[in-house]
């Protein structure tokens, strides 16, 4: 599947086209090592990296974050794990390729849950 082709229809006739993409935002801990995050956004249909991998200053990132917003509480309600929510995040899935997911849009409740 070529670059272009990730956000047509895929097979099972899901439109990746009107999901948002989840961009890598990069952080520091207090201790100076870097992190990267990703926000999940209630409501919001989100395509989402399977396995991220990202370098910052020649050193590769071992620490990956989902950040969970709500639009009903208005901010961020928690923070996880990126791998772990992932994992859960699949069987809730619209779609996937071999690179990323699609995830529905997932409700307050359903935010919580994965942060949990």
């Amino acid at each position: 599947m070529g670059l272009f082709d990730k956000f047509k229809k895929n097979k099972s006739g899901v439109d990746w086209n009107s999901a948002y993409k989840a961009n890598p935002h990069f952080y520091s801990k207090p201790d100076g090592n870097p992190f990267c995050a990703f926000a999940l956004t209630e409501d919001t249909e989100t395509i989402l990296p399977k396995a991220p991998h990202y370098a910052v200053d020649g050193r590769e990132l071992s620490e990956y974050k989902l950040i969970l917003v709500s639009t009903t509480k208005d901010g961020i309600i928690g923070e996880c794990d990126y791998f772990d929510a992932i994992k859960k995040l699949n069987s809730i899935e619209l779609d996937s390729d071999n690179d990323y997911i699609l995830v529905k849009g997932l409700s307050l409740s359903e935010l919580e849950e994965i942060s949990g």
